[in-house]
């Protein structure tokens, strides 16, 4: 009985030892999906995809790959910047709102040099399910509200 709950603490307090919360995980994932979108890498958006993704344009799993493509598949440079983002977990799901700018054309290394005229910023909105034990977009929204207000 001893060894038990010894081995169930030592359980607990190593998956608290690393300090990371599903809000925080959704984050990085954000930002890991604002990484492979500027080096145009395909799966690396894709793997946190869901099979069962939909979204306000009708676009599915399938269509995303498309749309990644066609728009990697140009020669422009492609700038991401993450402005803010807030996750919200309710058990399996997470809401999570980000606000992001996107540049093309040049290559953009800091957000300080970004002229508002040639950024485009966004409000995604997207809703999140855990699926073999980690988290996958199944929808999201998006609204185009200009760079300005995001920089």
């Amino acid at each position: 009985m001893r060894s038990a709950i010894i081995l169930l603490s030592l359980l607990i307090f190593s998956g608290c030892a690393n300090g990371v919360s599903e809000e925080d995980r959704l984050k990085k994932i954000v930002n890991e999906v604002a990484e492979a979108g500027q080096k145009k890498d395909i799966d690396g958006v894709r793997k946190y995809i869901s099979k069962s993704y939909r979204d306000q344009e009708g676009n599915d799993y399938d269509a995303v790959r498309r749309l990644l493509l066609y728009h990697f598949i140009r020669a422009e440079t492609v700038s991401i910047f993450v402005r803010s983002v807030d996750a919200e977990v309710k058990g399996d799901t997470a809401l999570v709102k980000a606000n992001v700018i996107l540049v093309r054309g040049k290559e953009v290394k800091s957000i300080k040099d970004i002229i508002p005229e040639s950024a485009a910023g966004y409000r995604f909105e997207m809703i999140f399910k855990k699926e073999n034990k980690g988290w996958k977009v199944v929808s999201g929204t998006w609204q185009d509200v200009g760079a300005a207000g995001l920089l």
